[in-house]
């Protein structure tokens, strides 16, 4: 087993996606609220681009919240509430939203129905083509705008049982922005509650809020009592660095997975607030000549995991094995989907598998086959320790039935590229974490990134895809049944196995915030003395 990896830095896993639900609180302090103050949130390794259209990872998307919105918001409870469009109108293939009165954009431009619609055509052209197609509406649609009314009709060629909620999450980027696409990489123009107004490559974003802004989640704003002025969102790379700047007033919010937790919830004066993510999955290459091409390999590596133990350590003794491929509370359709799907941990099973499909240990224990060694490269964030434990654990693993591994860790914006630029891995080790079960047609299925998709695995299941389309047209129980039966479908292969879940905390230093999904709400920020 060979480990590569830089000096360690402060990232989770991937975190594709997106708003979602669930939420946290953990109380307010005590204090006065501060008015006009900064609210300094600390997050891991730059992410690069923060322009929507072009990403859709976990801390690119915190960073892109603060400046772009939404036509409907979601709530703790899973329910939809108004946002940029105050009302709505849903049929099975179609839904109209009536915008907002009094919506500006950054640059002062009022938004229209008009500018709205540009965006869906956006996302959705070849020349253009962004992820957000798939994440939002994953079936062929057009869309139509009526300036005087004040509305933007989507209409989809199929039913799409999730179609409010997948259309109204589509952040919505102003004419400037959609007009120069260059110009956002690293600034902003939307209509959200703060305006990017400096970066400092690798150190931090500065963003400052709009004055009038009014038209969050239910009316939001930005001027409440404690509301900050200007929000500062720095990027420091280790977590022990974080936890003894929360510790020290410093900064206001930082997510801490580790070890460092146990002395911050010993800490009365701070506060917590958790965001149940999936922390661990090995997500699978099986493209042509890759490793896991052979359903054989994939069977046996699922085999030769022990999903209780990586979960151990993987989470720091802090999270469960993982019996649902969705996570973000709550969940839209719960229910165990793992047990008698996986294989059961069983290295004698394993390595029984192995041998009948060939592989021979060589004399290093590394097994080959026509003259090919079996060896996996597998990479993964660096920042959390115990991100890098629980690799070194599955490496021990799959070792133990013949199975070589390259372990390397990388910085999120690195990983990133690997998964959808070079796709130079046999697999990685993440977290995807989705609102809605529809978003996973994406991930498992479809385009690959070559042709601007999400399937970095280069997936071809047609039993998860024939599954998948039924239930896109379905709602309530029938859905759920149906998305349950498709990420079946998905785990019987081993196309992608979940190990472990757990929680992803905020912790704050007098300050306030709430969580929807995985993300914290801008419009909630707190300051007090």
């Amino acid at each position: 087993m060979k480990r590569k990896h830089p000096v360690a830095l402060t990232i989770v896993a991937v975190s594709v996606l997106l708003g979602g639900c669930g939420g946290g609180g953990g109380g307010s302090p005590t204090g006065a609220p501060v008015t006009g103050g900064t609210f300094t949130m600390n997050l891991g390794t730059d992410p690069g681009t923060i322009n929507p259209y072009k990403t859709t990872g976990g801390t690119n998307r915190q960073i892109f919240a603060f400046s772009y919105d939404t036509l409907v918001g979601r709530m703790p409870d899973g329910s939809v509430a108004p946002q940029l469009a105050t009302e709505w109108k849903v049929a099975p293939d179609e839904v109209t939203y009536t915008l907002r009165k009094g919506v500006t954009c950054e640059d002062g431009t009022p938004l229209t129905a008009s500018a709205v619609a540009a965006d869906f055509d956006y996302v959705k052209d070849p020349k253009t083509l962004s992820a957000w197609v798939n994440l939002t509406i994953p079936v062929p649609y057009t869309v139509t705008a009526d300036d005087a009314a004040g509305t933007v009709t989507v209409k989809t060629k199929t039913p799409f049982g999730f179609l409010l909620e997948g259309a109204g999450s589509l952040p919505i980027v102003c004419p400037a922005g959609l007009k120069d696409p260059g110009s956002i990489e690293h600034a902003s123009n939307g209509t959200g509650p703060y305006k990017v107004t400096d970066y400092v490559p690798g150190d931090h974003y500065t963003l400052e809020a709009r004055p009038g802004y009014a038209w969050g989640p239910k009316g939001a704003g930005n001027a409440a009592a404690g509301s900050p002025k200007t929000v500062k969102i720095a990027f420091v790379q280790n977590e022990s660095t974080s936890a003894n700047q929360l510790l020290s007033g410093q900064v206001n919010a930082a997510q801490i997975t580790g070890p460092d937790r146990a002395r911050l919830d010993a800490t009365p004066t701070l506060k917590k607030f958790d965001v149940p993510v999936m922390v661990g999955e090995m997500n699978l290459n099986e493209a042509k000549g890759r490793v896991f091409a052979d359903p054989e390999v994939r069977l046996a590596m699922a085999a030769a995991l022990d999903r209780e133990q990586v979960t151990k350590v993987g989470t720091s003794g802090n999270g469960q094995v993982a019996d649902n491929m969705m996570v973000e509370k709550p969940v839209s359709c719960p229910g165990d989907e793992t047990t008698g799907t996986l294989p059961a941990f069983d290295p004698a099973a394993a390595n029984q598998r192995l041998d009948a499909a060939g592989y021979a240990k060589g004399a290093d224990g590394v097994r080959a086959k026509d003259g090919k060694k079996l060896t996996v490269n597998l990479i993964y964030q660096v920042g959390a320790p115990q991100t890098v434990s629980a690799v070194e654990l599955i490496g021990q693993q799959l070792m133990a039935v013949g199975i070589g591994t390259n372990l390397k860790g990388l910085t999120q914006a690195a990983f990133l590229e690997a998964l959808y630029t070079t796709q130079d891995f046999d697999a990685y080790y993440s977290g995807i974490n989705l609102e809605f079960p529809f978003m996973m047609t994406a991930y498992w299925g479809g385009a690959t990134p070559d042709k601007g998709g999400r399937n970095t695995g280069s997936i071809r299941n047609e039993e998860f895809d024939t599954l998948s389309a039924k239930a896109l047209a379905a709602s309530g129980s029938e859905g759920c049944e149906l998305w349950k039966q498709a990420h079946q479908a998905l785990l019987k292969r081993v196309d992608v196995l979940p190990i472990s879940v757990g929680n992803r905390p905020f912790y704050t230093a007098k300050a306030s915030l709430q969580t929807v999904g995985l993300f914290a709400v801008p419009t909630s920020l707190r300051l007090y003395q």
